[in-house]
Parts: structure tokens; sequence; C-alpha cells
């Protein structure tokens, strides 16, 4: 289950367990047991070597595991690897009692020391060595110092010899003896050591010396011992790898009496260690773990491992909070030894929400979501037949009955038996009655009435038909009903009367009531509380029946029920907390930590079972919960603060391991950091391995906050910033997966202030500031010295600045008068450009007026001409007259490099040249004299260039001085102002004039629409007598026709020869009924086409997608034209653009367009399908898109038309075709209706080939 997961994966859980099962004598004769809950630790997490070989836990619980990659460093939340010098397999490892951890590889040896900042690295003693050696086996420690007993090779004669080495460390002195034969392992018992080699056995080891060891004559030779354990008394157990247990007592070894010899002999033990109630672990290769009793003749099994085919387990170590380690050849493992909660692999996969648990003939069964289950041997197996979702067991008859999604089934040898039919979801035994069980379902309630060897019968209880949800029989035979939203319902057992219970009952909500029935009375719990049924008053009151002084309205339980101890279990409302109310002689004791692993999952079921056992089933499926396996939850364990760092990652602190004698605290190293190292930050973590912990933490930093941060959050980090000066401390406690709160972790440090703040740093500020003051005393004096002295200077700049002004003033009323005469000069030449209406009038009007400015000596006007593109000279005043240039015209690219190019803007749109060069432009320009000063004015209107105004002056250099240039500026915007109206006014005229002659065409078209009418009329006219000839002459057909038969019939009375001249006359007579209808026809055709061009055109343009418009019209046309020319087939290909294309049309006007379209080229390909049988007609239509308009082709690959009948298609009365077929007026009333639509219509033709149409049309863009 997912509560007990410490990497989400149960890959090793049966690598160890997968049941606690008996052999031989047994502790627990339940074989359905489970597997206690079990975390693997992969390569992947632990980020080293895969395989490891040994492990130890120091004095603060954190865990250190020999690896190929080096130690590995394990606190309960993090790992890290410690690397050796050689960076060898670390085979051997032991925790001091000084706390020092010694480490032992291959080829080298040594222990982990603390850097100065509290990071262990290992430091080697291996070095001091004199010769070679192999593998550590093993560190033991007694009073003479630390041994390490290793492996070594030697050779002689190019032969390898196996041998040993021992190696003792006094904390001052590396001793080293060379060991004769090879050692095979080696163990600590009191204060000898042990070394075990093949050839020799056992023997002691002291100051060199091996001392092999006596063993009584019931013993064999030992052939391999992989551990020895203390036992009481001075004694020792040795566990043999095949051999069974022998015991090490008064110096001499004696066989071990166990029933487990011949289990350990048969499935090879691997490694073993002692647990914390004096019993025995011990790992074997092919049997799983046995949990040996201390005294040796019971023992129990953690068994059935699948996957241990290749899982070697190297070591097992139990640390000191009950769970039990093994290094392994793939990972680490981690059991929970002993524990309470046993669990079963991956039940809830293959069952579903376990819904209910029943023991029915001493098997067990699961109601679950996936059908139904037995549990037997720790394996859950299917009921055939019950693969639906099962809600509810009951046992009545010897036999299991179950509330299933498809009715009631029985289950009677094995096999599921159908009794009910309706979607039933529970099911109660009756107590008074043993022969009655009641039944809930989504009609409403029954009883099923089942004795042994009989079919059982149902019968429903009138009067209810809601869902049922849950049957509770009270003291009294009655029955009591829940429902999920309408309260319950109690059926009277005498009267057999339905009674409803609602809020008037004293129920405080209708919501999802749930009874029991224990000896305190019925009982009813829901989200508000828990209520007790007073049978005298007939209604319900709340109600605590755990007898404390809480409130029964303070309760929210989703389950409650009474064991056969008088103890209550219950659920919380959340469906996940499980508590235990232990029937005391006074009450009631609360126990809630054992179930806290499964608390995280909902709970739908408690099943108490024989033996004090009892069953939790829900989502994560079945848990088994034994109270008679104590764990002990309370074990001590420390808070560790892993990593402190200040600003910009400086590390203080890495980890901490103290020696003997030191405290749990870093109160002995208090580092003082300056005021810039205010931001710090610490990593913490606690040293608990609950499989599955859930570890979460609360601090506080003294003198800084104020309360402890809240304890459910499992963040392990926690920063501070902008410190302020002084001294912290700074704690940290966890609470594990148990709610067990630890030893608090603890760190001091202080900030020191700023250096400002120090008492030098005032006293030179006080120091600092009284010179300051003084000099700024001296300052304001001189300043005032200053002042006085600027004052007079003032004074007499001032006078001075007076005297100035004077003159200026002086100056400037010259000036003004010459201002005055130029805006009086510039008024009148104002008023008689304003004056001017007339476009030409106003250019002549100009150049005269520039007589103003002295300088001027020749002036032009080109204006921009719309109908050339191009800019024309209207004035001039030069050495030639206007006629002269009048024609010449300059595109604006000649006229902008011959006035602007060289020229410099004075004012805006007003240019000076002085060094004037034109280029010839080998016209009549050429011939005016070339300026030596020139001024362009540029008349610009909504930013583009309407004219150019030069005025020039062909004597000398530098003629226009600024005055000039200020007049020119004041004239240029009335210039530009006199263009642009007298442009206008000359628009205007142009639209009038555009008015009457529009104005003339409507006239005219009225006068020709009143001749449509009349023509119009005329059609009308004709239409009706000609009706009249088709139908007589049809009529005359039928007559011709009835005469040929009666002719016929009287050819015996009537002379042959006049019979004869009769049926000549007759023949022509139909010849030429014939002519007159094909020709009566045809002028019908051409009426109505008339008719249909004269009709009035509709004015409602509809906007639409003229894709869709197409290919609907096409594809209708097609089908029209497939019923006139039956049996032919033609292809139609459409490649109309993708994206939609918004058009105006007239519906019915364009529609006619695409008829006639088809019409025409399904004439054509007829035709010429006529005269090449193996031609393939088609009809291709394309539209697409291009810029502002769309381009829609029809082609056809028919006969095609020659270039003289292209040229008079479009012509009225025009056509191609025979009289009978066609009236000339198809592509007449096309090319109108296209063009109406603002479009284009051109055909492109090859005679014999091809015919393509193509209309433009206008798109609207969107």
């Amino acid at each position: 289950m997912k509560p007990f997961l410490l990497t989400g994966c149960w890959f090793i859980l049966h690598c160890f367990l997968s049941s606690w099962g008996a052999y031989g004598q047994t502790v627990n004769t339940d074989a359905v047991r489970g597997v206690p809950p079990t975390a693997l630790y992969l390569s992947d997490e632990y980020d080293a070597h895969s395989q490891n070989f040994t492990i130890t836990q120091d004095h603060r619980g954190v865990m250190y595991i020999g690896n190929f990659a080096g130690v590995l460093e394990y606190d309960g939340l993090n790992w890290k690897t410690i690397p050796t010098q050689n960076i060898t397999k670390v085979s051997a490892l032991l925790t001091a009692k000084d706390g020092t951890i010694y480490v032992g590889g291959n080829g080298e040896f040594g222990y982990l020391r603390l850097d100065s900042i509290g990071n262990p690295r290992f430091v080697s003693l291996s070095n001091r060595v004199s010769f070679s050696f192999g593998e550590v086996v093993t560190v033991v420690e007694n009073r003479e110092g630390i041994f390490f007993i290793a492996k070594r090779d030697t050779t002689q004669n190019n032969t390898i010899i196996e041998e040993g080495a021992v190696f003792r460390w006094n904390g001052r002195k590396l001793t080293e003896w060379m060991v004769k034969s090879a050692v095979e392992s080696a163990f600590q018992i009191d204060q000898t050591v042990y070394i075990f080699q093949r050839k020799a056995g056992i023997c002691t080891f002291r100051n060199g010396l091996l001392d092999p060891v006596g063993k009584s004559n019931r013993v064999p030779t030992l052939e391999s011992v992989t551990s020895m354990l203390p036992l009481t008394s001075g004694k020792a157990l040795i566990i043999t790898k095949s051999q069974g247990l022998f015991q090490l007592e008064n110096n001499l070894i004696v066989p071990f009496s166990s029933v487990v010899n011949a289990y350990l002999a048969s499935n090879r033990a691997a490694s073993a260690t002692v647990l914390s109630d004096r019993s025995i672990a011990i790992a074997t290769l092919q049997g799983g773990i046995v949990l040996l009793a201390p005294g040796g003749q019971t023992f129990e099994l953690i068994r059935k491992v699948r996957g241990l085919t290749d899982q070697f387990i190297n070591a097992a170590f139990y640390d000191r909070e009950g769970n039990l380690w093994f290094a392994l050849n793939n990972g680490i493992a981690e059991i929970e030894v002993p524990s309470p909660i046993t669990l079963f692999d991956q039940s809830n996969r293959l069952t579903g929400e376990v819904m209910d648990i029943r023991r029915v003939n001493n098997v067990v069964y699961l109601a679950a979501t996936n059908g139904l289950f037995t549990l037997e041997n720790a394996v859950i197996r299917p009921v055939p037949g019950l693969s639906i979702g099962c809600f509810a067991l009951t046992e009545a008859a010897g036999s299991l009955f179950v509330a299933t999604s498809q009715g009631v089934y029985q289950l009677v040898n094995g096999r599921a038996q159908h009794i009910t039919q309706t979607y039933s979801f529970c099911i109660t035994a009756s107590v008074i009655h043993p022969g009655l069980l009641y039944v809930g379902t989504e009609m409403g309630p029954g009883i099923l009435s089942v004795s042994p060897r009989t079919t059982p019968v149902y019968q429903a209880i009138p009067g209810l038909t809601e869902r049922i949800f849950g049957i509770t029989e009270d003291s009294d035979s009655n029955l009591w009903f829940e429902t999920l939203t309408t309260g319950l319902y109690k059926w009277v057992s005498v009267s057999k009367q339905l009674v409803h219970y609602t809020s008037r009952q004293g129920l405080p909500t209708m919501l999802y009531n749930q009874a029991t029935s224990t000896t305190q009375g019925l009982l009813v719990y829901n989200e508000k509380g828990i209520y007790r049924y007073d049978a005298q008053k007939d209604r319900f009151f709340a109600y605590n029946p755990f007898r404390t002084s809480a409130k029964g309205t303070d309760f929210w339980k989703n389950a409650l029920l009474e064991d056969s101890q008088r103890n209550i279990w219950t659920v919380e409302g959340d469906e996940k907390r499980v508590t235990l109310y232990q029937k005391q002689r006074n009450g009631f004791q609360t126990f809630t930590t054992p179930f806290m692993p499964i608390s995280t999952a909902p709970i739908n079921v408690i099943y108490p079972d024989r033996d004090g056992i009892v069953w939790f089933g829900g989502r994560n499926g079945v848990v088994r919960y034994d109270p008679a396996i104590i764990k002990r939850y309370n074990t001590p364990y420390q808070a560790l603060i892993r990593q402190i760092q200040t600003t910009g990652g400086k590390k203080l602190y890495t980890g901490y391991t103290p020696t003997s004698g030191q405290s749990h605290t870093l109160r002995d190293q208090v580092p003082t950091l300056p005021y810039s190292s205010n931001d710090i930050s610490f990593e913490f973590s606690a040293a608990n391995y609950a499989v599955g912990n859930a570890l979460t933490f609360s601090y506080k930093l003294e003198d800084y906050d104020k309360e402890w941060s809240d304890s459910t959050s499992s963040n392990n980090k926690k920063d501070y910033t902008n410190l302020p000066p002084g001294t912290y401390r700074f704690l940290v406690k966890a609470r594990n997966l148990y709610g067990i709160t630890s030893q608090e972790a603890e760190y001091t440090f202080t900030i020191l202030p700023p250096w400002y703040a120090h008492w030098w740093s005032i006293a030179l500020l006080l120091i600092g500031a009284g010179l300051l003051l003084f000099w700024l005393i001296r300052w304001r004096l001189n300043l005032l010295v200053r002042e006085k002295q600027e004052l007079e200077t003032l004074i007499q700049e001032r006078t001075e600045e007076i005297v100035f002004q004077k003159e200026e003033l002086e100056k400037q009323s010259v000036e003004l008068a010459v201002t005055n005469d130029q805006l009086e000069k510039i008024d009148l030449v104002v008023q008689s450009i304003n004056a001017e209406i007339d476009f030409t009038k106003l250019f002549q009007t100009i150049p005269s007026k520039f007589s103003i400015v002295k300088n001027v000596t020749s002036v032009s006007f080109l204006a921009y001409d719309k109908k050339t593109d191009s800019f024309r000279f209207r004035a001039l005043r030069s050495n030639h007259d206007l006629s002269h240039v009048e024609a010449v015209q300059i595109t604006q690219e000649q006229a902008e490099k011959r006035f602007l190019l060289q020229a410099v803007e004075e004012y805006e749109d007003i240019y000076r040249n002085d060094n004037v060069q034109y280029e010839p432009l080998n016209n009549a320009v050429d011939d005016l004299t070339p300026p030596l000063s020139l001024i362009t004015i540029v008349i610009k209107n909504e930013g583009r260039i309407e004219g150019f105004i030069t005025l020039e002056n062909t004597t000398r250099l530098n003629a226009f001085n600024q005055r000039d240039l200020s007049l020119i500026r004041s004239l240029k915007e009335h210039l530009i102002a006199a263009f642009i109206k007298t442009r206008l006014l000359e628009d205007l005229e142009n639209t009038l004039n555009d008015l009457k002659n529009t104005q003339n065409e409507l006239i005219r078209q009225e006068r020709l629409a009143s001749v449509g009418q009349l023509t119009k009329g005329i059609v009308d006219r004709i239409l009706n007598p000609l009706n009249y000839v088709n139908n007589f002459s049809q009529l005359s057909d039928g007559l011709i026709n009835e005469l040929i038969i009666l002719l016929e019939n009287q050819k015996g009375v009537l002379p042959s020869d006049a019979v004869d001249d009769m049926f000549d006359e007759m023949s022509v007579l139909q010849k030429n009924l014939v002519k007159i209808q094909e020709h009566s026809n045809s002028t019908t055709r051409i009426l109505k086409d008339m008719q249909k061009l004269l009709r009035e055109k509709s004015r409602d343009f509809l906007e639409t997608d003229l894709n869709s418009f197409i290919e609907s019209k096409a594809r209708t046309s097609c089908q029209e034209m497939g019923m006139r020319y039956a049996d032919f087939k033609v292809k139609l290909s459409m490649n109309l653009e993708k994206k939609p294309i918004r058009t105006r049309l007239l519906p019915n006007e364009f529609g006619q367009v695409i008829e006639n379209m088809m019409s025409n080229a399904y004439y054509t390909l007829h035709e010429k399908k006529k005269h090449h049988e193996d031609f393939i007609p088609e009809i291709q239509i394309k539209t697409e898109e291009k810029g502002e308009q769309v381009l829609v082709r029809f082609y056809d690959n028919g006969k095609g038309m020659s270039q003289n009948e292209v040229e008079k298609l479009f012509s009225p009365f025009f056509t191609t075709k025979p009289t009978s077929e066609g009236t000339g007026l198809g592509l007449f009333m096309v090319k109108d209706i296209v063009e109406t639509h603002r479009g284009h219509i051109n055909i492109t033709t090859a005679e014999g080939e091809f015919t393509e149409v193509l209309i433009t049309l206008p798109i609207i863009h969107t």
C-alpha cells in the first residue's frame, strides 16, 4: 500500500516478504499474516553503485552503507557519498564507542573525520602499513583498540597463497600482524576477537596469535561461518551457511538444538543480526528471512521471496528504531520488524476498492469493486463467477452471502449461486432470528429466509422504495434502514409498520445517517455528531459514547462499531484517520498512533476478527492489525541541521558528527559573521526511518521569530534575509509518521554590527561633524563678503544694461517701421491673390506680385498636371514668355533635382541656392537664363507636391538676404491657401460639368428604357399568337396522323392511286408542320430570352461566399444537363480557393451566368463526342483570389470556336448553335450581368481543342 512505500514501488517487497508463514513450531498459527512495511532504495535514488556490502548507524541515528563508490550517508531525507582515498569497495563499517565511523575497504582502511565546516572526510590509516593486503572483511572494537581483519594474497613459486592480516589502531599507533591461512570471516563477542579460517575453524586472536576454539564431537568441521551473535550468560550463537546453528559455550562449540537447523541447511544462511527483543533475524539465499525466538525453538518466516535469484544479501543490520536493514547486490532494503501492521502485495491493484471483509469457515473473504476474493496464505485469489462489484458480506447457515451490483449471491462449496436480481448495497444477518438476512437494494429493503440445504426465499418489505445503504437490527428486533438523503426508517418487527425519522425526531441532517447497535444502545452518527435513540421518547439526542468531556456534536465519524470486547473502533469523517477507544474499567483509552501509517487513504470497513486481529479495507486494499505485536513508537530520535550557508553560497556548516562527551548542539562553536553576511539559509532533516515516513518540521530563530513555525510543513529549508546585528539561536524539531516529535537541534551564531555602528566609528563621525560645522561657519562668512561685492558689481552691470537697452529700442523702432512697410506690401499681394478665383489667372497674378521682393529678376510657376502626371509651366517672367515653355513637361524627380538638390531649406518648404548649376533638359527650358541666386517655394497639399515657385536673380550671387526670406515666408501660406482654393473651385466646376453630362446620359437611358418597355410589350403581344401557332400545329399533326390511320383502313374502298396521292400530300403536310413547330419553338425561346433581358434586374446585392455559391449552382446545373443529355457523362473538376471568398452577388442573375456556362459547355462537349468516340469530356471550374479581385475560370475541352466567331460572341442574336438549339442572347445576357456586378468577361478558345471563359469580380476583404 502506498502509505508504506518510501520509493512508491513494491519491486523488492517480495524480494524479502510475501507472507509470514509457519515452519515446524511457530509463534502464530494464523497463516494470513501479510508482510510488514518495507522500503527499497535503488541506485538511482542514492546516486551510487547498485551493490552494497555493510551497514552501520552513528550515535545520532544517521545510517552509513558500504558501497563500491565509497561510504553512503543517509539522514532520512538526503543521501551523500563519501569516497575513500583510492575510491575502492567499502566492505566493512563500525561505529566505535566514541562515535567515530571506521571504514574498511579493498586494500585500504581508515576512519571518517570532520573538516572545518563539519563535512565528513575519509582519513586513511592504511598508508602506514608495511605490506599489501586485500579486502577488509570486518572491523571490530575491544578495549585494546580497533581491529581491521583483512584478506591477503601472496605468491610463492608462481602459486597464489591465500592468507590474512590483522591491524590494530589504538588512536595513536597502528600495529600489524600477518596471519597464515586464508581469513574467511571475523567477529567479536564481548572483548574477544574471533577469526574463522576454513582449515583451522574458529580461532581467538590475541596479540598476533591464533588459538583454535575447541568443539564437541557432535560438531562437524565447519565449512563457512556467516555470523556470530551474542546470547545470554556469555554464550554466542554461530550461524553457518549450510550446516545450521551452533553455540559457543565456555570456549567450546556445541550443537544448538533448534527446529530451524534443517531449514537453514537447505536454504543457506547469508547474514544475521540481533533484534531489540533478543530474537535473531537470519537472512537466507533461498528461503527469505528467518525470525528466531531467543530460545531458538520457535521461529517465523518472511518467505516466498520472488526475485531473490539475483539478490545476494551481503549484510543485515538492526537500527535503534526497530527497522531491519539489508545491504543487497542491487540496492538497500528496510523492513519494520516487529510491526503490528502487515500488508498484502498490491492487493488494491487486484481487488480494487475493498468494501467489506468477513471470515467464514476459516477463510477470509474480501468484497471489492472488482469482485469477491479469498485471502489464504497471504495470497489473494478471485472467487470464480463473481467478477462484479461486491459491497457487503454476511454469514448464515454456514454459507457466505454477498450483496453485489447484480443482486445477492450465496457461496456454496466455493461456487456462487445467484439468488436475487436487484442491485444490492448491503446485507446483514439477524442476531435474534438466525435464519433471516436483511438486504438493502436500490428498490428498497427485503428479507431473505435461509436454512441449510434449502433454496433461500426473498420477500421485499412493502412501503419503501428508497435506496437502502445500511441495515441495523436493534435489541428489540426492529430494523433501521439507512438512506442517502432522506434520513432513517424504522421497521417495527411487531406491527410490520415503517416509521420515518427526520429532523423532527432529533436528527440534525437528512444526509447520510448511519446506525450501529452497541451495548450503549442504538447510535446514529453523521457529519453533525453522534446521537443515541431514546425508545421511550421516540427521538434522538446528542450523545458521547466515549465517556469524555466532549459533546456528542463535537464528533464527525464516518464509521463506528463496537467489537466483542466492547472496544469502539471509528474512522473520522474524512474516511482516513482510525481511532481505537479501548474499553477500561472507568471509560475508554484512546489509541491512534498504530494506525497513522494507514491514515492517508479512505477506509471503508473495519472488521474485528478472532484473537484480537482487526482488518481494514479501503481504496488501497486490505491491511491486517495484530495488537499482540508490540512496537515502540516513542524511540527518541534527533533532528539534524545538515547545511548552513550565507550570502553568496558560502557554507558555514555541512553536517555534524560529535564525538562522545559533546552535546547535540553547536553551542560551543558560535561563529561570528560580518554584517554583509546577514542572509543565512538552513537545511535540516531527522534521523527517523519509518517506512513511508512523511517528516514534517517546525523551526524558530530565537530573538527573531516570535513563535515556532507550523509543524505540518514538509519543507526542510529555511532562509532568513537582512538579519539585524545580534546573537541568534536557530532551533528545529521534526515530527515523524507516528506524530512523535524529535529532539531539537540548534545552532548559535552572531552577526556583527556594521562598521559604522562601532564606538570608534561614532567618535570619528562626531569629530567629523564638528569640523564640518566649523567649516560651514567660515564658509558662510566668506559667502556674505562675496555677496556684498557681487551686489556692487550687479548694480554697475544693470546700469550699463539699461543704457544698452535704450540703444536697442531705438534700433527696433527703425526695424518696426521697415517691417510695417513689408506687411502693407504683403497685405496688398494677399488681397489680389485671394480675389482671383480663376486658376489660370491666379498663375498670371503671382509672378507680377513678387516684384515686392527687391532682388527678384525672374519668376516661374510650375503646377502638377494630373493628365500627364508631370509638372508644367503655368506662369513665367523671364527672358522668354510663357508660350515658349508651355508645352514642356517635367517629372517630379527632374524638378526636385533641378530646384532642390543643392539647395538649403531655410524655412519649411522654402529653399535657397547660391550655387545654381542646372543640368540640360534638352528642351525649351534650357533657353531660359540660368540664375545666380535662387529661392524655391514648394507648394504641398496633404503631403503631396502640387507645384514649385522659383524666385531668381540672374545678375549676382547671394542676392537674397534674411529679410527677403522672411517676407517670402510670410507670403508662402497665403500662396498655398489661394492655390488650394482655386484648385477646389476648378474641381468643383469640372464636377458640375460631369453632373450635366450624367444628367443628359440619364435622360438618354430613360428614353432607352421606354423603348425597352415598349419592346417588352411587343414581345408579350407576339408570344400569345405564337403559342396559338404552336398549339394548333400540334393539333394539326395529330389530325393528320388520324387521317393516315383512316386512309389505311379505307385502302380497299378507295382507288389505290387516290390513296397514294393522299399519303404523299399527308407526308408533305407533316414535314411542313415539323418546320412550323421548330421555328415557332425557336422564336418562343428568343422571345423568352428577350423577356429575361428586358426584365428589371434586382438591386439587392447579397454578401456571400463565392466558392460555395459556384459549387452549389454548378452541381445543380450538372444534374439538369445530365437529364437533358441522357447517357452522356461529363467529368466535373472544381479547383476552388480553400479559404472563403466574400463578394456581393445578385443570386438569381449570377445563377443564370453559371447555368449558361454549364449549358454551353455541355453542348460543345456533346457535339465533339459525336465525332470522337474515345473523347473524355471534362469541365473545370477554378477560382483564384488576386489582389482586390477574384478570377473565375470555366474550362471545357470541347470543340472550341474560330476567332471570327469569338469576335461576335457577345453580340445579340449571334449563336454558333443551330436555330433549334440557340437564341443568341445567352452570352449577351451573361456579359450584361457580369458588368452589373462591376466585373469583366473574356473568352479564350482554340478551335477543336478547348474554350475558357474568364470572369473577373471585385471581392470584399473582411
